[in-house]
């Protein structure tokens, strides 16, 4: 059996538009990654597509299927492009009929699997994580079995969708090979001037689920069992990169990288014990992080820091379950400065109970920081998440249409605002950060790096768009 891992292609609307053509494909799909590892290790024939970061068309993808000669095509998707899934899903239907399953997975299905499973030219829904359904579930195909048997998928039986119930979450996550990053080009993926200090950078994924209770969050849809590799998987995965790829940079994928201290520890004794001449940055939340453990962080190469700050009003902080305080969060951003840790401050305008005034309490504390840079998101309801059950109390919620899921188009507007006012405060969030004497300094120095330089070139038309252009 051969089967072809997709995420769908950009339309050239999506292509055009700057948030779109940046942000969607600068970093390998880790997830389609990890399944192509698992079935290499069964023996089961795979390759990848990344319609999104191969500049493909959907037809691409089609044309692909019909020269390789595959049996199944697997559609990974997120709820913003799942309008895209359904594209591919449905010309793969006009072209092969049923002798090409098509099967569906990815967030959005674990998220809302009856209303994604509603779309007939999905075969199979792969619910939740997919590494040991796949292997089960091509067994039973090619076998002709029963797939009742098959833990963790929807499927369709004279013409009714039947679940065979959620598989457990897996326990030791070092039992999962390296993602399959060969598949793919590397040279096909770059991250944003703001976050890369040398090339080749590649991505690891540090963590599954997370213990908190930040409402806007789609981390529990599936469970919110916080799950990490052993230090020393971490480490190994990085030396792996370093020998098979070249690696100089690690991103650590996962919003809770300090959440134990302990294993962290670990993992900063196992990693400078390789000499490994690496730099690396990841994401955690303020309330986990303390001097001593960041100073240990820089000198293993820890360069930047991404904190999700979310909001500069304490009120909106507690309304969201953020679980943090703006004095924690201003002694965190302190103590990196003081260490030389560049950090990134995450925000989102549009809460549930944002007004112009809270909006502007978070522009104005994210200016009193002694940031680096920021990523200012518009507060998009994710399904079946908390907020989205409470969206229509608060405001107006319009989930037609998951093409502007984006997390920079206002689908969700809180009662007396308008999407105009959003999308401008938007503008003006990024516009006063960053288009300020230090800021503008700071930036300057990063141009001073050719990574960097190549980076910033490659996306100017976002950084005009979001600080100057956006309506």
């Amino acid at each position: 059996m051969k089967i072809l891992l997709a995420s769908p292609a950009l339309s050239m609307e999506e292509q055009k538009n700057p948030v779109v053509s940046n942000l969607f494909s600068n970093a390998m799909p880790l997830g389609i990654c990890y399944l192509a590892a698992v079935l290499i290790r069964e023996g089961i024939d795979v390759e990848l597509v990344d319609g999104a970061a191969e500049r493909l068309t959907q037809k691409d993808i089609i044309d692909k299927v019909k020269n390789g000669n595959f049996d199944v095509l697997g559609i990974s998707t997120t709820t913003v492009s799942y309008h895209r899934a359904i594209e591919l899903a449905r010309m793969a239907k006009k072209e092969f009929g049923k002798s090409i399953p098509v099967l569906l997975g990815g967030a959005h299905i674990s998220a809302v699997p009856n209303q994604a499973m509603v779309e007939e030219a999905f075969d199979i829904g792969v619910y939740g994580e997919a590494e040991e359904t796949i292997i089960e579930l091509l067994r039973a195909m090619d076998r002709g079995e029963d797939l009742s048997k098959v833990k963790g998928i929807y499927y369709r039986k004279d013409s009714e969708l039947i679940f065979t119930g959620a598989r457990p979450p897996i326990e030791n996550l070092d039992t999962i090979p390296f993602p399959a990053r060969h598949l793919l080009k590397a040279d096909n993926y770059s991250s944003l001037p703001t976050d890369v200090k040398r090339m080749p950078k590649f991505s690891i994924l540090a963590n599954r689920g997370c213990p908190f209770h930040c409402i806007f969050c789609d981390s529990a849809v599936v469970g919110k069992k916080y799950r990490s590799p052993s230090p020393k998987y971490l480490v190994d995965e990085m030396e792996h990169l370093v020998k098979e790829f070249g690696a100089k940079e690690i991103f650590f994928v996962g919003t809770t990288f300090t959440v134990s201290k302990e294993k962290t520890l670990q993992f900063l004794d196992e990693l400078e014990s390789r000499n490994l001449d690496l730099y690396w940055t990841c994401s955690t939340r303020v309330d986990v992080v303390d001097r001593p453990l960041l100073e240990r962080m820089k000198h293993a190469g820890c360069w930047s820091i991404r904190f999700g700050i979310e909001s500069g009003n304490q009120k909106v902080l507690d309304f969201i379950k953020k679980e943090i305080t703006k004095e924690q969060v201003r002694k965190a951003i302190t103590t990196c400065e003081e260490l030389g840790i560049h950090t990134k401050g995450f925000f989102m305008i549009g809460h549930l109970i944002d007004t112009p005034q809270t909006i502007r309490d978070s522009i104005d504390f994210a200016k009193s920081l002694p940031l680096t840079d920021i990523t200012v998101q518009i507060n998009t309801p994710l399904p079946n998440t908390e907020q989205f059950h409470l969206a229509d109390k608060y405001g107006t919620l319009d989930a037609k249409d998951y093409l502007k899921f984006s997390f920079f188009d206002p689908v969700f507007v809180p009662k007396g605002m308008s999407e105009e006012q959003l999308i401008e405060l938007h503008r003006k969030f990024y516009h006063e950060f960053y288009w300020r004497p230090k800021i503008l300094w700071r930036q300057f120095k990063k141009v001073m790096n050719f990574n960097t330089f190549k980076n910033y070139i490659k996306c100017l038309d976002l950084i005009i768009y979001l600080t100057l252009k956006r309506k």
